[in-house]
């Protein structure tokens, strides 16, 4: 099964077919062609007449049709002078009413189509004239996305690059991220994403999928609103905070997915807080799976037990061992754990606690619970990062620079709460954190959340400090310069759950594990070459390991290798990047493989 490959499947050439197919549709085809019928016709009533002059002296020549042509261009542009027509004033008439005439003619036509020439060879000439050109003339059952922000941007550039997804973005103010996304040539709709004019100018009668993520959580609900009244087949995905409203938004507005960025970005957050680290979360049906790294301390309980009694007692997927420098992706289960080795492991979310407490070590100990955890940042992530750490029965004191509607809550769950300017260090020794265990920073202001990292890493050296960057290359750079023990991008660790919704596609996730790319993907098994498969013989397949089977209601973690695979069964794999075009297309039935053109 291939499929041809090449040029014409390159970015490049489909930007030469998306420019000429917006040029074809879009050129003034009627005005050029009117203002050419105007030259060529008055050169044809100029030279009948001037060859029917008897002008009379030497040197008089007959006039060709190219001649007057030129003739009528120049007369246009006050050229052609009295001195260069036949004497006798019977042509008189044309140098009186083709300049002024022609000129007007060039002056609102000509310029017309001379502009949209420019604009189509010089591309820093394109505005929203352009922009909305694209949209009309050459996108089709595409992904609207409303709010070009951290999270739109994120969404956007992997639905755009990875994905090769027909887009179109709408965004009310011009930022760098725009600027960037235009330039990966991402169709950008400027505008307030509420006005119906300007979701018509994004196509959304065509559109196949709205994802909804601006930071303003009651402009995503009218941007819902008005999507839904314009497009009843189209697909929702709303960004929304507050988990009460979710069923009451889903059901009156039609929505079909509706997720919180901070509710997903904080899992990450609350963990590395008590020392372990959470790799990736994964959602199915009304449960959390995640991926993390375990480390086996000097008094842990699985000292000297093999990989396969973790994985059967503590009923986990062992992914990955690590001892020493080296790593090995689904490793030998008699393997026999010691102090200092590293397991990734996939589990509910309920049951990794046990797993950090495992970790105990004089090098890693976990936080004792009556040492607060200190959270600076008291919006949308902050809050529930402090929600998080009192339902895993943590100490947390709450800081900001001022009061909030969140700090309210947080008030009435008895938290204790500070206010003032956190980059001062008084302000944080009158927090406590002489006394704490962790810091986590998370305003959204990335430069103040290195300062109030620095300034609680210079009063307590041993604080386990957690930190919230958008860029995260600048923020592992950050990371090791600092000696900062994780640094995370609220948008980049939310980012999966908008693309796998945007593609209405089971939940794939691209991770790293110690430097090493792996994808974790759902698939719903159907009636393709997996059917009847038994999972040993899936497992082992190189460069891949199944995490998770599900059938119905029941779901084994580890999976059964004797179980054999039923339609409609659910599998979590987590695979090399190289072989995941491969395992969908297994999982694809031959009638959609013949469809989309695999022999």
């Amino acid at each position: 099964m291939s499929r041809a490959k090449g040029f014409f499947h390159s970015r490049p050439w489909r930007r030469v077919k998306r420019d000429t197919a917006v040029f074809a549709h879009h050129f003034p085809w009627l005005t050029a062609l009117g203002l050419l019928l105007t030259i060529l016709g008055t050169a044809y009533l100029f030279q009948v007449s001037y060859n029917q002059v008897k002008p009379g002296g030497e040197g008089y020549e007959y006039l060709t049709y190219i001649k007057a042509v030129y003739a009528v261009l120049n007369m246009t542009f006050f050229q052609l002078t009295y001195a260069d027509m036949p004497p006798g004033g019977e042509l008189d008439i044309f140098a009186v009413v083709v300049p002024p005439v022609g000129l007007a003619l060039f002056t609102f036509l000509g310029l017309k189509v001379i502009r949209f020439i420019r604009i189509a060879f010089v591309r820093t000439e394109r505005g929203q004239d352009w922009q909305e050109a694209v949209v009309e003339s050459t996108v089709k059952d595409h992904i609207i996305i409303c709010g070009l922000g951290r999270v739109g941007y994120r969404v956007a550039r992997e639905l755009l690059l990875g994905y090769d997804q027909a887009l179109v973005g709408i965004e009310e103010t011009p930022s760098p991220l725009v600027a960037e996304l235009l330039a990966q040539d991402l169709p950008v709709i400027m505008g307030d994403a509420e006005s119906e004019e300007v979701l018509k100018k994004a196509g959304i009668e065509r559109a196949k999928t709205v994802v909804v993520c601006t930071n303003k959580e009651f402009v995503n609900l009218g941007i819902a609103f008005r999507v839904r009244e314009l497009n009843q087949r189209a697909r929702i995905i709303l960004r929304l905070f507050e988990d009460e409203l979710v069923e009451d938004i889903k059901t009156s507005f039609k929505v079909d997915v509706i997720i919180s960025r901070s509710a997903v970005a904080a899992l990450s957050f609350t963990y590395a807080a008590i020392g372990s680290e959470i790799i990736e979360t994964f959602a199915l049906g009304e449960r959390t799976y995640v991926l993390a790294r375990v480390s086996i301390g000097f008094h842990s309980p699985l000292l000297d037990c093999t990989i396969a009694e973790v994985a059967e007692a503590q009923d986990v997927t062992v992914v990955c061992y690590n001892c020493g420098r080296t790593l090995t992706i689904e490793p030998d289960p008699a393997t026999v754990l010691q102090a200092g080795d590293n397991l990734f492991i996939f589990t509910t979310i309920d049951r990794l606690m046990p797993f950090v407490e495992y970790g105990l070590s004089p090098s890693n100990p976990l936080p004792p619970i009556e040492s607060p955890i200190l959270v600076c940042g008291l919006g949308h992530t902050g809050y529930r990062v402090v929600t998080n750490l009192l339902d895993l029965g943590r100490r947390v004191t709450a800081l900001d620079f001022e009061p909030s509607r969140l700090t309210g809550r947080l008030a009435e769950l008895n938290v204790p709460l500070k206010y003032g300017d956190l980059r001062w260090k008084s302000t944080l020794l009158e927090a406590g954190i002489e006394q704490a265990a962790a810091i986590v920073v998370c305003t959204e202001d990335d430069m103040l959340n290195l300062q109030i990292a620095l300034a609680a890493r210079a009063l307590k050296p041993v604080l386990r400090v957690i930190t919230r960057i958008f860029d995260d290359r600048l923020g592992e750079q950050l990371r090791q310069t600092f000696q900062i023990d994780a640094v995370f991008s609220t948008s980049a660790l939310a980012t999966p759950d908008f693309v796998s919704a945007a593609l209405n596609r089971m939940n794939v996730r691209t991770v790293a594990i110690a430097g090493i790319e792996q994808v974790i993907v759902r698939l719903q098994v159907a009636f393709s070459v997996l059917y009847d498969l038994p999972l040993a013989d899936l497992q082992a397949e190189e460069d891949l390991t199944i995490l998770l089977h599900a059938r119905g209601a029941q779901v084994n973690i580890p999976p059964v290798q004797t179980t054999r695979l039923r339609v409609g069964d659910e599998i979590v794999v987590l695979v090399a990047p190289h072989k995941l075009d491969e395992l969908n297309r297994r999982n694809k039935t031959r009638h959609e493989l013949k469809a989309e053109g695999y022999q």
